[in-house]
């Protein structure tokens, strides 16, 4: 009887002590996410909307209109200069309803803002290959003037492994806008004087 208060008594008192031991799952996440730091990537949890919500979740049983959401990582990089020129958006990954827009299995998520909308084509035109290359389950692309975000659900396919190749892709990707943007800055110029 003794011994099996002396078990019941270790077992309450180091039980939790278990809980906070890292799960493969966390230990997983933390060698990605640490990756990504050496890469130069900025990770954070961020919300998007839901790119293909199933009816009952966009409406209750009692009729209130809900915003469904997925909550993933944010593999973001730094634009070693800002986007004065180029348009700022975000792709989404689910395919075309009726027409591809702009591409078959990638859909605006927000459409492209500001006065480079007139640049569009040329950044859709670098931006098809980079979508290519992106890991399946990242579910969403976007540019805004001073970032590329990368949103990653990190399925448990994903590993530490699949960070720098996904961080080469968004470092040439930002290259090749800075380089567009440069020259639509230099057209600009000589259109001026």
């Amino acid at each position: 009887m003794t011994w099996i208060l002396i078990v019941l008594v270790l077992v309450v008192a180091f039980g939790p002590v278990l809980w906070l031991v890292p799960s493969k799952r966390d230990k997983r996440l933390s060698n990605m996410r640490s990756r990504a730091r050496e890469e130069g990537l900025i990770v954070e949890m961020r919300r998007i909307p839901k790119p293909l919500p199933a009816p009952e979740e966009r409406v209750s049983a009692g009729g209130k209109v809900r915003e469904p959401v997925i909550e993933c990582a944010s593999y973001a990089l730094a634009l070693a200069r800002s986007l004065k020129f180029l348009p700022t958006w975000r792709l989404v990954r689910k395919p075309a309803t009726d027409k591809p827009d702009p591409f078959a299995d990638w859909q605006y998520d927000q459409r492209p803002k500001g006065e480079g909308r007139a640049y569009l084509d040329p950044v859709l035109a670098v931006a098809e290959p980079v979508l290519l290359a992106l890991p399946e389950d990242v579910v969403a692309l976007e540019v805004s003037q001073r970032m590329l975000l990368a949103y990653w659900l990190e399925k448990p396919g994903s590993t530490a492994d699949s960070v720098s190749p996904l961080a080469t892709t968004l470092r040439d990707f930002a290259a090749s806008l800075g380089r567009l943007d440069a020259e639509i800055e230099a057209a600009r110029r000589s259109d001026d004087s």
